[in-house]
């Protein structure tokens, strides 16, 4: 456990102190462990969109003027096709 919190980038507790933790705490860090590495990983909990369904959000936030949320989440959106090798488009 230890090894994975430092493999993630984690300040981890040195081996005493985790085998110290009561039961229910170290339960707590394996399940947040699991859910930082399947993030890492890309197998978080998401909803499974498609880039061409990504831009239609896009494309309808962009109709939305004058809302920093919707220009917030453009933004967020097009960055995050950009970095799966989608195309956005240009930014609102």
């Amino acid at each position: 456990m230890v090894q994975r919190l430092s493999e993630l980038g984690l300040e981890a507790p040195d081996k005493d102190q985790y085998s110290r933790a009561h039961r229910s705490v170290k339960a707590l860090i394996f399940a947040l462990l699991k859910e930082a590495e399947e993030a890492r990983e890309g197998r978080g909990r998401g909803v499974p969109l498609s880039d061409e369904e990504i831009q239609y959000i896009i494309y309808r936030l962009r109709t939305v003027y004058g809302d920093d949320m919707a220009t917030r989440i453009v933004s967020k959106l097009s960055d995050f096709l950009r970095s799966r090798g989608g195309q956005a488009g240009p930014r609102a």
